[in-house]
């Protein structure tokens, strides 16, 4: 989950490239006509996050929700492949 209080979704940019998951985008400042002196405690500008996932995902299974400023990305692992026990037979 990542906050991203005020952003709006078309502002978020969410890439899975190998084990590497990115999430950019740019808060654009709301400025006033200059008519009022206004102080904002918000950043703004571009940013960009990248986090090496610990194993791998399955990309076509991932999702993301973005509700009331929080972001959440859903990463499922992938299915690790299991030994497969072969029967002999006698011939």
């Amino acid at each position: 989950m990542i906050e991203l209080p005020g952003m709006r979704k078309e502002d978020i940019e969410i890439s899975l490239h190998d084990r590497t998951l990115a999430i950019s985008g740019e808060r654009k400042s709301e400025t006033s006509n200059g008519e009022k002196a206004e102080r904002t405690e918000r950043y703004v500008g571009k940013f960009r996050r990248s986090i090496t996932l610990p194993t791998r995902v399955n990309a076509n299974k991932v999702s993301a929700t973005y509700r009331d400023g929080i972001l959440t990305v859903t990463l499922p692992k992938i299915e690790e492949a299991k030994p497969k026990q072969i029967q002999l037979t006698v011939g």
